[in-house]
């Protein structure tokens, strides 16, 4: 197969995910409408580990935002947002959200190595990545070039992401043991799959066809080092806000992870922070 029917069939799955996701008690859409404080976890994450720092004021590029709950809780932080998704459907979702919660953000189509055609000219104070992102991008080099373009001279780049390891995890868990049977580091072509079920929700999809593209760590951290960043931290972290394995268990916080003695035993998030030299 060639990438373009590789991203034509996870843009049919994502664009099934909208209505789902939209529904969902893991989006809590209604919460942004009834409380105009709100924001989402992985923001309310970084808030109470201040990693990125103060936004207000600053514009801030979200790429691969989806349904917008992150966008707009950066806006709700006191940023200008902007958010660039591929899927028309999740973006239509963003905008009606932006709507309906009364909190501006500006929301564009765009294939993420598309973005700079589509954004001509524009430069952020911060560009971020949230969770679950880049498994589905084929070029983590290209990636990381996309964020350099979009930083203005001393712009920060942000990243709040599932761990690399988190791909190469099977479902299956015997006892404390974990099983591996997903590559970890890059491979020659992408991890195809089928599951109707989405993260979070209770619908299901009907294009049901996926492929995950792995990228190590050390593949990220490097990718951004290559695209002229200077890295200032990478952090793991012990908690993930969604399910994601049926084994992991829901802390008092809200955010899910393994249980009490192996909660040592395998990260589930990472977030590296950099910055564009100038």
């Amino acid at each position: 197969m060639e990438l373009d029917e590789y991203r034509a069939a996870n843009l049919a799955n994502w664009n099934d995910r909208v209505p789902i996701h939209w529904d969902s008690d893991g989006y809590k859409i209604r919460n942004y409408v009834d409380d105009p404080e709100y924001v989402s976890d992985v923001i309310q994450f970084d808030r109470d580990r201040d990693e990125l720092g103060d936004v207000l004021g600053k514009t801030l590029l979200h790429l691969q935002c989806h349904i917008g709950t992150d966008t707009l809780s950066w806006a709700r932080s006191g940023a200008s947002v902007t958010g660039v998704d591929f899927s028309e459907s999740a973006i239509t979702a963003a905008r009606k959200l932006s709507a309906e919660s009364n909190t501006p953000g500006e929301f564009v189509v765009a294939e993420l190595y598309d973005s700079p055609n589509v954004l001509p000219g524009r430069l952020f104070d911060i560009v971020y990545t949230g969770v679950g992102a880049l498994c589905w991008l084929p070029d983590i080099d290209g990636w990381a070039n996309v964020v350099a373009h979009f930083l203005k001279q001393g712009g920060i780049f942000y990243i709040l992401e599932a761990h690399p390891m988190m791909g190469a995890v099977s479902d299956e868990h015997d006892g404390d043991l974990i099983v591996l049977d997903w590559p970890y580091f890059e491979a020659a072509g992408p991890q195809g799959y089928e599951e109707e079920e989405s993260y979070t929700g209770t619908g299901t999809v009907s294009h049901t066809q996926q492929y995950n593209f792995p990228h190590g760590l050390g593949e990220i951290i490097n990718a951004l080092i290559k695209a002229g960043l200077q890295i200032e931290f990478v952090h793991e972290h012990k908690v993930i806000p969604d399910q994601v394995f049926p084994f992991l268990v829901r802390g008092k916080d809200g955010f899910y992870r393994m249980s009490e003695g192996p909660e040592n035993h395998l990260p589930l998030m990472h977030s590296i922070r950099a910055h564009k030299p100038g």
